[in-house]
């Protein structure tokens, strides 16, 4: 095994094949990574949405290609999760148009946030919510598209919001290119399954890979979680429940739910409820198997609550 520290100035912005690889390693090596949080340099601790400036084409500040010698299309690509170091802040946007519901929420807001005490975050007065860092963006190429943006997840991974991939937990992903040509980025300090407002808490982040090639084929990304590992929450927590004939409708009625739960019950704005959802809140499918309607429920851990 050989460590490696990947240039933290070399980012790009759309999964590009013909890019020049960042690091070249081989099977078993680890790689050493400072992210930077997306947003990186438009976006910064204490501004306002109307002071920041949200650059779709250069959001994403991706990491590498990095590219692992003896990769073949459809290869599996292990990627063991060895550290994750989340800097000292971060930041989490309501952005019009964007969402689970945009229409609800109309009008930009920024949230800057102090993390620097590496526990947790505090979102408003009265609500704390534990840290959970993770890589919103860990893919291989697709081959196919070539040059596309990161927004979308694809079948070589990509941006797929999983915050389950905490620190030691393995990440498989299919190859579909030589080299692999893998990158990542889009660091979160903690999210909730479905990231409904369109962000996590952005943050910048140090960490560490251990790539393992294997010669066989997988169909799609997967996950293996350790015992004591898993991002599962704990302790007491509220759910509520959306039942539409489609999921989509449904997890807005879940979430326009809890949103009016947390106001009644625990007097945040709107806003703040819509944050807390994004970041600590947990979109779940209930029931898909009896048509015409199905049940989507948002559950949100009661611990975030603080006097």
């Amino acid at each position: 095994m050989t460590e490696h520290t990947i240039d933290p100035t070399i980012v790009h912005h759309r999964w590009i094949k013909s890019l020049e690889p960042a690091l070249t390693i081989e099977s078993g090596d680890v790689v050493h990574y400072d992210l930077m949080v997306a947003g990186d340099p438009n976006i910064r601790m204490g501004q306002t949405a109307e002071e920041a400036v949200f650059d779709w084409e250069t959001i994403y500040n991706l990491s590498g290609p990095l590219y692992v010698n003896g990769a073949e299309s459809g290869d599996t690509l292990q990627i063991d999760i060895l550290k994750l170091d989340p800097g000292t802040w971060g930041w989490a946007a309501i952005l019009p148009d964007l969402g689970l519901l945009p229409e609800d929420f109309p009008t930009a807001l920024l949230k800057t946030l102090d993390i620097s005490n590496g526990e947790h975050a505090d979102l408003c007065e009265g609500v704390r919510i534990p840290l959970a860092p993770f890589l919103g963006t860990m893919g291989n190429h697709p081959s196919e598209p070539d040059g596309e943006l990161p927004f979308p997840p694809h079948r070589g991974g990509g941006n797929m919001d999983n915050r389950h991939l905490t620190e030691g937990v393995t990440l498989l992903l299919p190859v579909w290119c030589p080299g692999a040509l893998f990158s990542c980025g889009d660091p979160h300090a903690v999210q909730g399954d479905g990231e409904v407002c369109v962000t996590a808490l952005e943050c910048p982040m140090r960490t560490s890979l251990r790539f393992t090639l294997h010669k066989r084929s997988i169909p799609t990304p997967q996950l293996r979680a350790p015992s004591g590992r898993s991002a599962e929450r704990a302790g007491d927590y509220y759910a509520t429940s959306g039942i539409e004939t489609d999921l989509m409708s449904c997890a807005k009625s879940a979430v326009r739910s809890m949103i009016d739960w947390i106001c009644d019950t625990h007097g945040l704005s709107r806003e703040d409820a819509y944050f807390l959802c994004s970041l600590a809140g947990d979109l779940r499918i209930h029931q898909i198997v009896a048509p015409p309607t199905y049940n989507v429920g948002i559950t949100v851990p009661l611990d975030v609550f603080v006097s």
